[in-house]
């Protein structure tokens, strides 16, 4: 065989097990370098809401939880809804949000959440807004004894919303109806 045949048989093997093989290996390459950013933790996630006084669980609580998408820029990075789950309590303060993963190879876009709103009339929640990391906790709700408090941790509740679309959170939308109602707004 002629050199020049070779070389041509040759540079067409290359050229087959390159285009056969660069895909994978890109593929291979971008999760090897973590050039892509899932969401900080899969779940699922698991909490029992309780008294911070008396220890013992709260039926009745809605639990909002959601993710956030950002997309880095110069300016800083964008925040917008990604995904919510609104759950109750049962009588045992037992709520589960199901597991949640977000990918994406653009490394200017990450996730975060879950993100957190516990509401129940009469009760108010200071901790973490974002979903402790271990992913089964207890969540301890203070009793709101005035008017006063009341009012304070209902407008804490209330900013959150606006991330959530309304249809994605009816459960909280009622409750704050009903206790704007109560409150005399």
């Amino acid at each position: 065989m002629e050199k020049s045949a070779l070389r041509c048989l040759r540079s067409t093997a290359m050229g087959v097990f390159a285009g056969r093989f660069s895909l994978p290996l890109m593929l291979s390459a971008v999760v090897q370098l973590g050039l892509f950013d899932p969401v900080e933790a899969a779940g699922s996630w698991k909490a029992q809401v309780v008294s911070a006084e008396t220890k013992q669980p709260l039926e009745g609580v809605i639990v909002l939880a959601w993710w956030t998408k950002h997309v880095r820029s110069f300016g800083g990075p964008s925040e917008e809804y990604r995904d919510s789950q609104e759950v109750l309590t049962g009588n045992d303060g037992r709520v589960t949000i199901a597991p949640r993963f977000f990918f994406t190879l653009n490394p200017l876009v990450f996730f975060r959440g879950p993100f957190l709103v516990l509401f129940k009339s009469g009760y108010g929640y200071w901790g973490s807004q974002v979903w402790p990391k271990d992913r089964h906790v207890v969540l301890a709700m203070l009793r709101l004894e005035s008017l006063q408090q009341r009012r304070h941790y209902l407008g804490l509740v209330e900013m959150p919303m606006f991330v959530v679309p309304s249809q994605r959170r009816p459960l909280l939308e009622n409750a704050i109806v009903e206790e704007r109602r109560a409150l005399g707004y």
